[in-house]
């Protein structure tokens, strides 16, 4: 197994336990109220849920060692930096509590997105994977 291999692999089972740990946490938004509860509901229902199922088959694909896996991990964290970055910043204007530590959260978390983001986007030779 080649290095780039073992950390995709690496990637894969991280992406999995995240997406998958991911889920209770977008229950109880939804489940919780709020200044922001619609738009809990809509923003969590919407955009949230799908980058989250999006990630467990990217994930998925990604730990079979399977190349679509790598175009579907592109189209998550693409969606899920949109909706980071846009949510973010509207919880952070509208609700005061804690905003230190959402603004800290809120860079890290991009800046991660982000990260993997161009790690999938480089192209990999076509001898590398197998599988469709």
């Amino acid at each position: 197994m080649k290095p780039s291999e073992s950390l995709d692999l690496r990637l894969g089972w991280f992406g999995l336990v995240v997406n998958v740990a991911a889920l209770p946490w977008l229950a109880q938004l939804l489940s919780s109220g709020g200044p922001m509860g619609a738009a809990n509901w809509a923003v969590g229902t919407a955009a949230i849920l799908p980058a989250l199922a999006l990630g467990v088959v990217a994930s998925a694909a990604l730990i079979k060692r399977r190349r679509w896996g790598r175009v579907v991990a592109i189209v998550a964290l693409g969606l899920a930096l949109a909706v980071t970055l846009s949510y973010g910043i509207v919880w952070l204007v509208l609700v005061p509590l804690g905003r230190p530590l959402v603004a800290v959260t809120l860079g890290v978390l991009s800046v991660a997105e982000l990260l993997l983001l161009i790690y999938w986007s480089l192209p990999r030779p076509w001898w590398w994977g197998r599988g469709g």
